[in-house]
């Protein structure tokens, strides 16, 4: 019998053994899987990478003009140093960094899967988000959040390329608001959206302009409960009652705020432009808006791409939108561009009120709020050409470069709750990284001309994830 049983373990421990190399083999054929299906995309395989003499703006020195050299290991940064002064495995592959400008990835913070007229882009927007050089997104809003989910999942397993996305929910408003959006009618019906949702797996909920102010404070309840993260695109309530109820972001700025109209029924979405368009900077109700907003906390998402594409003064769509634009809709932007140009300004697109908007997110990051950024593609704001275009609108609104990269990247990441692992280049961080070419110091568009986004160590390069993406923006 002892016999017996000593053979049985025997045979027990070489079948365990067998399975764990099984799971090791299997593994090892998953990774290869995933690695063959980006390889399209690359520059080259693997996560480890030395870059010498790269110029990192906002690291230790105000202008980020001294040559460094940055190492990553497994995905992961591993050293700073001196130019010249770090060493590596004679396997990692080195980078000339000399004359170019390395960021952290981008973290869009209002970046949709969709546009009008498209209500998924999914993988086109995905790559392009990627090529420019953005490398996670809070979608802000879902018009497909099955799909939205779908595709992340896709995302993270590495069987597609594209940026990290913190999905949605779909829209929430109220009576009069958008049809397709969601309108909970009561308490049960608002607590049982969210959970349905967080059960899900979504990060956000957003509240649309007409959505019920009992209706809204139960959302922000239950979503802080399940730990969903709330924002809104505002108007039947104001941004100060909304900061009373807790809500964690406002998107666009000042533009939708309708705290200013005067005897503004509560609950009831009005025009607002004419009220804000008539003021200054510094009148006390915007002054008195900005210390409510800071002190409670709530985070302000810049969306300075798409709303200048409201003002016949300020640049329109360009020749790298109009190429990736369906034929369709890049003769929409063209035909809209000329009506502009031959339209007279009203008082809310008049050079002025652009000038309220942009020192309204100054003044609000002066008294120390969270000031965020993402493009809301639409219009010719396309996915990561609006994130590289809000870059060179906040410099020219009067940020500096390294306030630029943290409202880009790090206040994104603090947001999401995500600023111990993205944000930053320091060691222990994941590598999600852009090379940009050029001192984008000296000159802010040279966030257009990226040689390699790093995503979790991964080179990717933009030309080979844009290539075949061109009259394909906004297809069914």
């Amino acid at each position: 019998m002892s016999i017996l049983i000593t053979i049985f373990g025997f045979v027990r421990r070489a079948a365990v053994a067998l399975s764990f190399v099984a799971a090791g083999v299997q593994g090892q054929v998953v990774a290869q899987t995933r690695e063959n299906l980006l390889a399209p995309y690359l520059v080259a395989p693997g996560d480890d990478f030395l870059i010498n003499g790269v110029m990192i703006p906002g690291f230790e020195d105000d202008t980020g003009r001294v040559p460094r050299d940055i190492l990553f290991l497994n995905g992961r940064i591993a050293g700073l140093g001196a130019a010249g002064t770090l060493a590596a495995p004679d396997h990692v592959l080195r980078i000339d960094g000399r004359g170019k400008s390395l960021l952290p990835g981008l973290v869009g913070m209002h970046n949709h899967l969709h546009m009008p007229g498209a209500p998924s882009m999914g993988d086109v927007a995905a790559r392009l988000y990627l090529a420019s050089g953005v490398t996670t997104i809070q979608t802000a809003g879902s018009a497909d959040p099955i799909g939205e989910l779908r595709l992340a999942r896709e995302i993270e397993r590495g069987t597609v390329p594209g940026p990290r996305i913190l999905a949605s929910a779909p829209y929430i408003t109220g009576p009069g608001g958008n049809a397709p959006m969601d309108k909970p009618a009561d308490a049960e019906a608002a607590r049982r959206f969210v959970d349905e949702w967080a059960d899900r797996g979504v990060s956000t909920i957003k509240l649309y302009r007409h959505t019920d102010s009992d209706i809204a404070a139960i959302i922000i309840d239950q979503a802080h409960k399940r730990g969903l993260r709330v924002t809104g695109h505002l108007c039947s309530i104001t941004y100060a009652e909304a900061a009373e109820m807790g809500i964690d972001g406002l998107e666009h700025g000042l533009h939708p705020a309708s705290d200013m109209v005067p005897d503004k029924p509560r609950g009831v979405c009005v025009p607002s432009l004419d009220a804000k368009a008539a003021m200054d900077i510094d009148d006390p109700q915007i002054r008195s808006l900005i210390e409510t907003l800071v002190s409670k906390g709530v985070e302000l998402t810049s969306t300075l791409a798409i709303l200048e594409s409201r003002f016949p003064h300020r640049p329109q769509a360009d020749e790298r939108a109009l190429k990736l634009l369906a034929p369709q809709l890049a003769d929409a932007a063209r035909a809209r561009t000329k009506a502009m140009n031959e339209s007279a300004a009203t008082p809310s697109t008049d050079p002025a009120y652009w000038s309220l908007l942009t020192a309204f997110e100054r003044r609000f990051v002066e008294a120390g709020g969270r000031l965020l950024a993402g493009p809301d593609t639409g219009r010719h704001v396309l996915p990561g050409l609006g994130d590289q275009r809000n870059f060179e609108l906040l410099r020219e609104a009067g940020f500096s470069t390294s306030q630029t990269i943290a409202i880009m990247s790090l206040n994104g990441a603090r947001a999401l709750g995500l600023d111990d692992e993205i944000g930053r280049i320091e060691p222990g961080y994941r590598a999600d990284l852009v090379l940009v070419v050029g001192d984008i110091e000296a000159d802010p568009a040279a966030i257009r001309n990226i040689e390699i986004v790093f995503k979790a160590g991964r080179a990717y390069d933009p030309k080979r994830l844009t290539d075949g993406l061109e009259g394909r923006v906004g297809l069914p």
